[in-house]
């Protein structure tokens, strides 16, 4: 019996904003596959684990993603090469992401590998970090026929909203460039997580922030 992969967005932190179709799959799984940091789970698991209790007796596949980009083809094949090993067996497969797996998420690097060898995928949406913060500052990201842009670490023109996620090590530069454009900025750093911190105004942000860290121009 060949096995299946599932990609599980399991959202920004909180574990309350887990999917139902998330608890679903997670529970059923035979396998749970993520992201490791310095040797452990890394914070995907965290959330699944609040949420779902029991995953810890489930079978464990920890996935080394190293931060420098020209060593990251090597280790999305043998990421892959590890899953396809647990779907030969049979086994039903879930890969946990952090929001949602269709932004900024590892996993299609590899599920274009693993669907070559025919096996079947299923995505399983999240949500995502800046739909979190938006709820959280209470703004709307976009009203009527106004755009949204979401990049990575980098400030763009855009004349709607503007998510700029990963921003944490660009804090500096990315004030510079909206307060020259009069915009508004707000910060979310490690939304729905314990340690989130919330910034409603430039003039308070640090020059510097963590990893999960997120701003919306306007």
């Amino acid at each position: 019996m060949s096995g299946k992969l599932y990609a599980v967005g399991v959202g920004p932190g909180d574990p309350d904003l887990l999917t139902l179709k998330a608890l679903k799959i997670i529970k059923n799984a035979d396998c749970i596959a993520c992201p490791k940091s310095h040797g452990e789970p890394g914070v995907a698991y965290g959330i699944a684990k609040d949420a779902v209790p029991e995953i810890t007796s489930k079978e464990l596949l920890l996935l080394k993603f190293p931060m420098r980009k020209h060593d990251l083809s090597d280790a999305h094949k043998k990421a892959a090469e590890q899953i396809i090993h647990y779907l030969s067996l049979g086994k039903k497969v879930a890969f946990l992401t952090l929001g949602d797996p269709g932004i900024y998420s590892t996993f299609f690097y590899i599920a274009a590998m693993i669907k070559k060898q025919g096996y079947e995928i299923e995505v399983i949406s999240g949500i995502t970090s800046f739909s979190a913060a938006s709820a959280k500052l209470k703004l709307p990201l976009s009203l009527g026929d106004e755009s949204l842009m979401i990049t990575s670490g980098k400030y763009c023109e855009s004349e709607g909203t503007l998510v700029i996620m990963k921003a944490g090590k660009k804090l500096k530069e990315i004030k510079e460039k909206a307060f020259a454009r009069n915009k508004h900025i707000y910060l979310v750093e490690n939304i729905g997580m314990p340690d989130e911190k919330v910034y409603f105004d430039s003039q308070s942000f640090p020059d510097e922030a963590g990893y999960f860290s997120l701003v919306i121009v306007k």
